[in-house]
C-alpha cells in the first residue's frame, strides 16, 4: 500500500533526524560544562527545540527529490518503477544523509579549532597551504581511524535504509481505482508538508542563520544551530562576493555620492569634503621630528600566530605561559583593549598592512583580482617613499596565499619564505620554527645600510603544536582549578596548545632582550600583535567577546623617540597599527589611512571595529550582523572593565554602526578607484 510505504519512508527519517539530534546532544556537553549551562536551561531547552526544526529543514531539501519522484510513479500506477525506485532509496539516503552526517562530524571538528560552526574560513582549505593543513590534520586526528568512520557511516545507512524501506517491499501495490481528485489533493497536501519543513517556518520568512538566537548565552545559540545551515549560508556569500557584491550599496550609500560615506567616517561636516576626491580627507602629515628624521629607526613589526590576550589572564608562576617576554610587557607599551581585523591569518595580516577596513565576507585581497594592483595608500609605501628598505618574512612557504605575487604589490622590496632561510634552521609543517624566524630578522638589519621596515609573520603557535627538538620547556604549566574548569574540549590538545603559545612568547622575550642589548636598541621599534586569538581551548559567552578575538598591541620605542605620555586605556585595531607607527618613526611624511594614530590626544575618542562586525569606543559595544543588518547594543561592565552587558540603543551605538558601514563602503571605493592604482 502507498500508505505503509509513506510509513516507511517517514520512519526512516524519523531515525535519521534522532541522529542528527544525538550529534546536537553529543555537542552541548563535549563542548560546555553542564553548571554554566543550569542558569539557562529553558534557553537550552528552545535550542534544542529550534534545532529540531533546523534538522527537519535540512532531510526536507533531502526528500524533496523522493516526494517528487513518489507522486509521478503513483500517478501513472507504475508498479515494477515504483518498486525499483523504493530499492533505489538506500543509495540515494546512503549518498545525501551519509553526507549530511559526514559534514556534522567536521563541523564537529571545525568548532573544536574555530570556537563556531562552519563559516567562511571553510574555504581556507582550498585557499590556504593545503599540503600543510592536511598534514596538520594528520598530526592532530587519526585520519585512517577517521577516514573509516566516515566509510562506516555510509555503509550503515545503506543497510538501515536497505532494511527499513526493503522488507515486504513485494507486497507493495496500487489501487488502479483511486480517484484523480484524491491524488490531487493527497499530492497538494504532501507538497505543502515538504514546502513547509524545507521553510522550518510558519511565518513570512523562512528559517534562517539569524534565526538562531534564543539565549543571552551565546554557546546555547550555537546549540540551535546546525553546520549545514552556517555552510550554506557562507557558500552563499562567497558567491555574492565572486559575482561582484557592490559593497558601497549594500550599507546604503551611493557610488555617485561617497562624500557622504566618508563624512560620516570621519565626523567631518559634508560640505568640507571635496565631491570629485572626497578621499583627500583622509590624508595626514606626520609632525616635524627632528630626532626620527635623524635616526630614521628601524620598524619591525611581528604579527605572532595565534598570539591572543585571554591566555595572558591565567599566567602564573606555576602556569607560565609568558615566560621572557613578560617582562618586556611590563616595561614597553601594550594596548589590551585591542581587536584584529579578522579571525583568520591572511585577513588580519591585510587590515594590519593595507591601511583598509577589511571587507566583511569578502575574498582575501591576496587571491582575488586587487592582489595585483599597487596603491598609493599600501602601508609599506610611505617607508619606501623614505628610501627605507621594505621587507616581508613569512616563517613559511612565501608562496602561501599568493603572498610571493601580493606583498611586492604592497610596496615590498623583498619577500622571505623560509626557503630563503638557511637549511639547518628547524622546521614544523607550517615553516621555521619562531626562533630562527626572529634569528634572520637580525640578519635582514644587518643587510645594508639602508633602515628597515620589516613586516613578519610568524607560524609556530599554530596546530598541530610541534616544539623544536631542543627546545626545554623553560616554565612549568600546571593547570590549576579555573583552567580546569574553563577548558573546554580535548584536554590533551589544549595543554600541546599551551605549550607552543609559551614558546613563542618566550621566544619573542628573547628576541626583544637581545635587540634592547645589541646596536639596534636606539634605533629600533618593534610592534607585536597576534593574527587573532588563542583558539580551541576555551568557549567565550556574549559578556567576553572581547575576551574571544582580542590580540595585544605591544610597542617597543626607544627612549628618545618615545612620547612623553601614553594612554594604554584606550581601544585600537589592526587598522591603527601604521598609523603609530608612521608618527612614532617618520618626519613630515604624508601618508592616507583608515586607522587612527593611538599616541594622539584624540585617540580617547577612537572608534575599533573589525569585518566581524564587532565595533567599540572606551564607553560602549557594538555587533553588527553584516549579512542580516542586525545590532546588538552593550555597555562595559562597571565592575569588570573587559565584559560587556547587553543595554538600549543610544546614540554613540548609532554613531558606531554608521562609521563602520561607512568604513565598508570606503574601502571597497578606495580598491576599485582606477585613479588609486599606481601604473
Amino acid at each position: 500500500m502507498i500508505k505503509n510505504t509513506v510509513k516507511k519512508i517517514l520512519c526512516l527519517n524519523f531515525i535519521f533526524l534522532l541522529i542528527m539530534s544525538l550529534n546536537r546532544i553529543i555537542f552541548t556537553f563535549y563542548y560546555s560544562k553542564i553548571s554554566e549551562l543550569t542558569p539557562y536551561f529553558n534557553d537550552l531547552i528552545q535550542a534544542f527545540i529550534l534545532g529540531i526544526r533546523y534538522d527537519m529543514a535540512v532531510l526536507g531539501y533531502m526528500n524533496t527529490v523522493v516526494s517528487l519522484a513518489f507522486v509521478v510513479f503513483w500517478f501513472i500506477n507504475g508498479k515494477k518503477l515504483f518498486l525499483k525506485f523504493i530499492k533505489s532509496l538506500k543509495y540515494y539516503y546512503s549518498i545525501f544523509f551519509g553526507s549530511i552526517v559526514v559534514l556534522l562530524c567536521i563541523d564537529f571538528g571545525f568548532y573544536s579549532y574555530f570556537q563556531n560552526h562552519m563559516n567562511i574560513l571553510m574555504f581556507g582549505v582550498f585557499e590556504d597551504d593545503t599540503a600543510a593543513l592536511f598534514s596538520t590534520i594528520s598530526e592532530n586526528y587519526p585520519v585512517v581511524l577517521v577516514g573509516i568512520g566516515f566509510i562506516s557511516i555510509f555503509v550503515f545507512i545503506y543497510f538501515l535504509s536497505k532494511f527499513i524501506l526493503e522488507k515486504n517491499a513485494t507486497c507493495f501495490y496500487f489501487n488502479n481505482k483511486t480517484k484523480i481528485y484524491k491524488k490531487i489533493i493527497f499530492t497538494i497536501c504532501l507538497a505543502a508538508i515538504n514546502v513547509m519543513i524545507c521553510r522550518g517556518s510558519f511565518g513570512l520568512f523562512p528559517l534562517g542563520v539569524d534565526n538562531a538566537e534564543v539565549s543571552a548565552n551565546t554557546f546555547i545559540n550555537k546549540v540551535a544551530i546546525n553546520g549545514i545551515y552556517t555552510l550554506q549560508a557562507a557558500i552563499e556569500a562567497r558567491s555574492k562576493e565572486n559575482k561582484g557584491l557592490d559593497y558601497i550599496s549594500s550599507v546604503g550609500y551611493s557610488k555617485n555620492n561617497m562624500a557622504q560615506a566618508f563624512s560620516d567616517y570621519t565626523d567631518v561636516d559634508i560640505n568640507s569634503i571635496d565631491k570629485t576626491n572626497p578621499e583627500q580627507i583622509l590624508f595626514r602629515t606626520t609632525k616635524y621630528n627632528k630626532i626620527a628624521e635623524q635616526t630614521k629607526p628601524n620598524v619591525v613589526f611581528i604579527v605572532m600566530e595565534s598570539f591572543g590576550t585571554d591566555l595572558m589572564h591565567y599566567d602564573s608562576q606555576t602556569f607560565n605561559v609568558l615566560g621572557e617576554l613578560k617582562k618586556h610587557l611590563q616595561q614597553d607599551t601594550v594596548f589590551y583593549k585591542f581587536i584584529p581585523g579578522n579571525m583568520g591569518t591572511i585577513g588580519s595580516l591585510e587590515a594590519a598592512i593595507t591601511n583598509l577596513a577589511r571587507l566583511p565576507l569578502s575574498k582575501f585581497l591576496c587571491q582575488s583580482k586587487y592582489a595585483y594592483n599597487k596603491y598609493f595608500f599600501s602601508g609599506p609605501m610611505p617607508y619606501k617613499n623614505n628610501n627605507y628598505q621594505t621587507v616581508f618574512m613569512y616563517g613559511g612557504n612565501s608562496g602561501w596565499r599568493n603572498c610571493q605575487t601580493y606583498m611586492p604589490s604592497l610596496g615590498f622590496d623583498k619577500v622571505i619564505g623560509e626557503g630563503s632561510m638557511p637549511k639547518e634552521y628547524e622546521r614544523n609543517q607550517w615553516g621555521v620554527f619562531d626562533e630562527y624566524l626572529f634569528d634572520y630578522i637580525f640578519k635582514v638589519l644587518d643587510d645594508g645600510n639602508k633602515s628597515k621596515f620589516i613586516y613578519v609573520m610568524t607560524t609556530s603557535n599554530h596546530p598541530p603544536f610541534s616544539l623544536p627538538s631542543q627546545y626545554k620547556q623553560p616554565y612549568p604549566l600546571e593547570l590549576n582549578e579555573q583552567l580546569n574548569k574553563d577548558i573546554t574540549g580535548d584536554m590533551k590538545l589544549a595543554k600541546m596548545r599551551f605549550a607552543t603559545y609559551q614558546y613563542s612568547c618566550q621566544k619573542a622575550g628573547e628576541f626583544l632582550t637581545r635587540l634592547k642589548n645589541s646596536k639596534y636598541a636606539d634605533n629600533t621599534i618593534v610592534a607585536i600583535t597576534g593574527d587573532h586569538n588563542f583558539w580551541s581551548a576555551f568557549s567565550y559567552p556574549i559578556e567576553r567577546k572581547l575576551d574571544e578575538m582580542s590580540v595585544p598591541f605591544y610597542l617597543y620605542i626607544p627612549q628618545k623617540l618615545k612620547p612623553a605620555k601614553i594612554d594604554t586605556t584606550v581601544v585600537g585595531s589592526h587598522t591603527d597599527i601604521l598609523p603609530t607607527l608612521y608618527e612614532l618613526s617618520l618626519s613630515s611624511t604624508t601618508y592616507w589611512a583608515m586607522g587612527n594614530n593611538l599616541l594622539a590626544d584624540t585617540a580617547k575618542d577612537n572608534i575599533a571595529s573589525n569585518c566581524l562586525g564587532s565595533i567599540m569606543t572606551k564607553d560602549n559595544f557594538v555587533i553588527y550582523d553584516f549579512a542580516s543588518g542586525k545590532e546588538k547594543y552593550f555597555t562595559w561592565n562597571v565592575s569588570d572593565n573587559r565584559k560587556i552587558v547587553s543595554t538600549e540603543e543610544n546614540e554613540e551605538h548609532k554613531k558606531m554602526v554608521k562609521r563602520f558601514k561607512s568604513s565598508v563602503a570606503i574601502a571597497y571605493y578606495m580598491l576599485n578607484r582606477k585613479e588609486n592604482i599606481i601604473k
